[in-house]
């Protein structure tokens, strides 16, 4: 097997087995690909559409390699491939933090912005995380205050051929996929938010060849990888089999607001959010804060705290106004700094 074939296969519009999708994987994790190579490899593989058996694959190897902690039990992770271009504040790490907050424990991974705005890195670093730790007291995060971020660069060292060619080609690439399939957590329940709902079914797909006990695919009808809250949005849960469901949150409120051009402003729309006391008739700061409560009810549903949507939606919007969710910010500030 030599790695030129395999680009030329994926030229071809052939797809790739899941022993070639591995090896492939295995040559950018040791560094033997060369930057053209890789380059070549990504655009094909974007071109021709990645499959769910070669995002499996794939995944399997950045596991193989990636750093570990130990889990605890249901936790769950809430992210996005990002990839879709609008420039949003992170939904998923302000959600991640309200989850957590009610008790569910959340192993958040992610990384810095590689097409949008602001990654999940960028934004918990300006709200004063210091997310370059030790794995151990990532580990010790989740298990003593249920919530953790796992930093991607930190926790898959052999990315670091591949981290920077993908900065450099700036399209989306089957490592957006990958990410969310590739927890150093193994957590067996999670959320992915995906740019369409073709990426969704093959997200879960993979997800299902890779164990996960139960997962949600989403896709805004715009294009977001979060749940939208001025269209509406399909979803696929593995419960269901995968069967599509459209779930529509929308009731006057507008997503030009989520818009951010920095880590910084990001950071500002999730404060503003949490030091709500009470509902606001501020139309941004009701859609921001409405964006963050509807993906993390969908979080809710996940762990099975309430099959009822509308409910979960009043349980998340109760721990922001409690001051929970904000406190639950302040612990990850605390305990990452010591």
């Amino acid at each position: 097997m030599k790695i030129l074939d395999l680009i030329n296969k994926v030229h071809a519009r052939e797809n790739l087995s899941y022993e070639e999708s591995q090896y492939c994987m295995r040559e950018i994790m040791s560094g033997n690909i060369l930057p053209s190579q890789f380059g070549a490899l990504m655009s094909a593989m974007a071109l021709k559409e990645e499959t769910p058996t070669e995002l499996a694959g794939m995944a399997s190897i950045m596991r193989e390699y990636s750093l570990k902690i130990k889990s605890k039990e249901n936790s769950i992770d809430v992210c996005g491939t990002g990839g879709s271009g609008l420039k949003w504040f992170n939904i998923s790490t302000a959600s991640a933090i309200l989850v957590s907050s009610l008790g569910i424990p959340v192993a958040k991974h992610g990384n810095r912005a590689m097409s949008g705005n602001s990654g999940s890195a960028d934004v918990l670093e300006e709200l004063g995380v210091k997310i370059q730790i030790d794995p151990q007291k990532v580990e010790d995060c989740l298990h003593e205050i249920d919530l953790t971020f796992i930093f991607a660069q930190s926790f898959h060292p052999s990315m670091k051929f591949a981290a920077p060619l993908r900065r450099e080609i700036g399209i989306r690439t089957i490592f957006n996929f990958l990410g969310p399939l590739t927890n150093p957590a193994g957590v067996k329940k999670q959320i992915i938010g995906t740019p369409n709902s073709i990426v969704a079914k093959k997200i879960a797909e993979a997800a299902k060849m890779l164990n996960s006990e139960r997962i949600i695919t989403i896709s805004g009808e715009s294009g977001a990888d979060e749940i939208e809250i001025d269209n509406k949005t399909k979803f696929y849960d593995s419960k269901n089999q995968f069967k599509e469901e459209i779930i529509n949150f929308t009731k006057g409120y507008d997503s030009k607001y989520l818009i951010v051009s920095s880590p910084k402003e990001s950071a500002k729309k999730i404060v503003d959010s949490f030091n709500l006391k009470s509902a606001t008739s501020d139309q941004e700061l009701k859609s921001i804060l409405h964006s963050i409560l509807i993906n993390s009810c969908i979080a809710l549903y996940l762990n099975e705290t309430n099959s009822d949507l509308d409910e979960c939606y009043q349980i998340a919007e109760e721990n922001i106004y409690n001051g929970k969710a904000l406190k639950k910010l302040n612990q990850l500030i605390e305990i990452t700094n010591k």
